[in-house]
């Protein structure tokens, strides 16, 4: 990843472009929502300065980094305290409607979320042991959205947006047997019961807490003309 973004930014500033690369961490899945509809309700919690700590520090990091290179801010944490106050005077979530209708969505569904894409039935994934949640097995989580429906494996496949997982648990955090990990929002039993099995074993366990803290944030690459 690190030698990817290092290219893009390198290509970018051949084209005389100031590029910078947010190398992030990617060892468990970002915010607690995955799947389509789901994500949306979450964008929508984070504009509303609510939502998992990790998605509003990278989502204030990102737009502070967007701010200063587009010269809004004068610097990245400048541009960081004006996405914030954006979000608290409501103006973020006023724009992100406004790109909604001209995109010829149903802005009612910002206030209902109701009227967004939900799955007919839902089940519980519980922990099998008790302990600590010491590694999440990242990929996984996105191959069992996949198999839920809500992802592609080949071109012709349709998308079925109301499907996905909500973590409960991620790494670091304590777990007694039974304690709920996540929950599978899904459309057909015979496809949730393949997710089960994949996200079963995608979280991973130990019996002391993970002493090591993962930076949300791993690297940032600019390129020699950023500021």
């Amino acid at each position: 990843a690190s030698f990817v973004a290092e290219l893009m930014v390198q290509t970018g500033e051949r084209m005389g472009k100031s590029m910078v690369a947010l190398i992030t961490d990617m060892d468990q899945p970002l915010g607690r929502k995955i799947g389509n509809s789901l994500e949306v309700i979450e964008v929508l919690d984070v504009l509303r300065g609510e939502g998992p700590e990790d998605l509003r520090e990278l989502c204030l990091e990102l737009a502070g980094w967007m701010f200063h290179l587009g010269k809004v801010s004068k610097s990245v944490e400048i541009g960081k305290k004006l996405a914030a106050e954006q979000i608290q005077s409501g103006k973020a979530l006023e724009k992100f409607r406004q790109m909604v209708e001209l995109q010829g969505g149903d802005p009612h569904s910002l206030d209902d979320v109701k009227k967004l894409p939900q799955a007919k039935h839902t089940l519980v994934l519980t922990s099998p042991r008790a302990g600590y949640v010491s590694r999440m097995e990242c990929e996984a989580f996105g191959t069992a959205c996949v198999v839920l429906g809500g992802g592609r494996s080949k071109k012709e496949d349709t998308v079925d947006p109301a499907v996905g997982i909500v973590l409960h648990r991620k790494v670091g955090d304590s777990v007694s047997k039974d304690d709920a990990l996540c929950t599978i929002h899904y459309n057909s039993q015979v496809l949730a019961d393949q997710a089960k099995e994949i996200l079963l074993g995608s979280f991973i366990y130990s019996d002391t807490s993970p002493s090591e803290h993962r930076p949300l944030i791993h690297k940032v690459i600019r390129s020699s003309g950023g500021n």
